[in-house]
């Protein structure tokens, strides 16, 4: 039986409230409940893809971003999101096929492209440079831009620590 599209959107709005106070489970069956009454919501896919990352079901998380981006291939955030996770996974070459389509994206998703890229390539500080470069600039995506912010932070952290226990490959500085 389909729920009214009222009720679609109430439990959206819940979940995405669930999101926002990390209440990750609640999330998830929320989200859950919304794609058993509407399950071509492209939206509620992505969202929930990135609760299975939070809650670490990254197989999860990847096959339904997969799922997202074959059905939304400009969906640029949902892109950014995969390359992360294939990067932290070590699936470095995969992540970089990813960000393909947007590597000559204008700053910043370009940028920010770039240097998930060169962090793919184990460039960590060309990717800290295009962050920050990126970082100057106005932001189109809210979430995006948190999200490299939080990358930066990883990289700098891993080149302050290189040497005794430093990671050597870039999944290894993704983990971080």
């Amino acid at each position: 039986m389909t729920q009214p599209h009222s009720d679609l959107t109430a439990l959206l709005q819940r979940a995405h409230a669930a999101i926002a106070q990390a209440r990750d489970v609640e999330a998830v069956r929320l989200l859950q409940q919304v794609l058993e009454c509407d399950p071509d919501n492209v939206h509620a896919q992505y969202l929930l893809a990135i609760q299975h990352a939070q809650l670490g079901l990254y197989d999860r998380a990847e096959q339904r971003l997969r799922a997202v981006l074959a059905r939304l291939p400009g969906f640029v955030v949902a892109r950014f999101q995969l390359a992360q996770l294939l990067l932290m996974r070590g699936v470095a070459s995969d992540a970089r096929q990813w960000l393909r389509p947007v590597l000559d994206a204008p700053a910043p998703l370009g940028d920010y492209a770039r240097a998930l890229d060169a962090a793919a390539a184990g460039e960590s500080a060309r990717a800290c440079a295009l962050i920050e470069a990126a970082q100057r600039l106005p932001q189109p995506i809210a979430e995006l831009a948190a999200d490299m912010e939080r990358l930066l932070a990883r990289l700098r952290d891993a080149d302050a620590t290189r040497g005794a226990s430093a990671p050597t490959s870039p999944s290894q500085v993704a983990a971080t």
